[in-house]
């Protein structure tokens, strides 16, 4: 039995809507109150009736700061690790990608990501992003319990899927099939082992939902949407 709730885990590239100019809200305010802690502990320490140019006061409004500011470093860090490994998967191409908060993405809530069709940005979902976040810190383990859950495991998938879209795949079966037989490389650009990056693009193909304008008979190893890569490692499951 399929374990994968493939309802919400529906992918969108022509349809999809851009997301509103608010997006990243949450992150550029987080970066502006960093800032104005910073402000505020030089604006203390040059002070000129200040008895003391670097006291407690000025160590606390940089400890404020460094917390606060350490969030939105996280979340570009984090961003642009995805971006570069789906830039090299698909030669090298400018690729960006924008982790969506729950009030950006609520535009296109039913997608686990989406691309604008010509577009080079990849929007994820919050729970996408949260859950290729969490594969990525133990990949192993997520492919042990992909046979109980494997939305983490899938997480990786919504990214090469999307990938495939960037690199002019508009056809929604012919993305999805692309990406099975590319999971393992994108695993590998992402700091997974080879081995365990094969055993995650094996897990993805055998429990793929049957969604209806994603799912294709062909995308089978041997059979019409095969593209006989070198590396490919889907097959192994069979």
């Amino acid at each position: 039995q399929n374990p994968f709730p493939s309802r919400e885990w529906r992918f969108e590239s022509a349809q999809g809507h851009q997301p509103p100019f608010f997006i990243e809200v949450r992150i550029v305010l987080l970066t502006a109150i960093s800032l104005f802690f910073v402000f505020m502990a030089i604006k203390g320490a040059l002070h000129p009736m200040g008895p003391r140019r670097f006291d407690s006061y000025f160590f606390m409004m940089l400890v404020v700061a460094l917390i606060i500011g350490a969030i939105p470093v996280r979340q570009y860090l984090y961003e642009d690790r995805l971006a570069s490994a789906a830039s090299k998967l698909i030669n090298n191409q400018f690729v960006g990608v924008t982790c969506l908060s729950r009030f950006g993405g609520f535009w296109n809530w039913n997608a686990a990501g989406f691309v604008k069709r010509g577009g080079t940005e990849i929007y994820l979902q919050q729970r996408t992003c949260n859950r290729l976040r969490d594969y990525l810190s133990d990949p192993s383990e997520a492919n042990q319990k992909s046979v109980r859950d494997y939305r983490e495991v899938y997480g990786l998938h919504v990214l090469t899927h999307e990938a495939m879209h960037v690199a002019g795949i508009y056809n929604e079966q012919e993305a999805d099939c692309a990406a099975f037989q590319r999971n393992h490389r994108m695993a590998e650009l992402l700091g997974v082992p080879r081995h365990v990056s094969g055993q995650s693009a094996i897990v993805l193909h055998r429990f793929r939902p049957k969604t209806k304008g994603y799912y294709s008979q062909s995308c089978e190893p041997g059979r019409a949407m095969d593209e006989k890569l070198a590396d490919a490692v889907w097959r192994a499951a069979d």
